[in-house]
């Protein structure tokens, strides 16, 4: 019962200081940053380990509460978490025009962002990179086949994504809850959508 309610008291830190994140670099001038230099850096640090992603440890520890900071030197589940879900945030804007949307009050996971892209009449492919997203064994694997989604769908469709939301989720993934989090966005990705050739015959009426 104490680890579930720390847990949890994490989780809420951790959508806290995500969202405060991201409103600093969303709103650059006001704080001093460079919202496009900052993105660049963060997309820049992929695949690196915290450690090694100088270019990134202003932005991230300015913002991080001491308690998500690694006493030995190792990288903390917060600081991955956080750390993980900021370069996903920096892959979709890049070159996005607007077509994503950062909203902190987005009611649904990333399963339901990515859902968007989904026809459910021409949607074997996507649905296939979906399958090995929720069933990735790892937490490295498992951002892997997001960031190739992310890609794939806002490349050719406008998705809100709730990032504070998923660094909460990869917070849990990393304490043990990937089948449970793994269902959380199949129910959401999978939910029922008008195929496109419905919507085309809507819009003609």
């Amino acid at each position: 019962m104490v680890k579930e309610h720390q847990v949890q008291t994490e989780r809420a830190t951790v959508w806290k200081v995500t969202n405060q994140i991201i409103a600093k670099i969303e709103n650059g001038e006001k704080y001093g940053i460079q919202k496009a230099a900052v993105l660049a850096r963060l997309r820049n640090a992929i695949g690196k380990p915290l450690s090694e992603a100088e270019e990134v440890w202003p932005i991230l520890f300015e913002n991080l509460p001491r308690e998500f900071l690694s006493p030995n030197g190792g990288e903390t589940y917060q600081e991955k978490a956080i750390y993980t879900t900021l370069q996903l945030y920096a892959v979709c804007m890049q070159g996005s025009a607007g077509s994503v949307k950062s909203d902190s009050a987005y009611k649904g996971s990333i399963g339901k962002s990515l859902g968007n892209g989904r026809d459910p009449e021409d949607s074997k492919a996507l649905d296939r990179r979906f399958g090995a997203l929720i069933t990735a064994d790892t937490f490295e694997a498992m951002t892997y086949h997001l960031r190739q989604m992310i890609k794939i769908v806002k490349s050719h469709t406008g998705m809100t994504v709730n990032f504070p939301r998923l660094a909460k989720d990869l917070l849990s993934f990393q304490y043990g809850d990937q089948r449970k989090i793994g269902f959380q966005w199949a129910q959401d990705y999978y939910a029922y959508k008008k195929p496109a050739s419905e919507l085309k015959t809507d819009d003609a009426q």
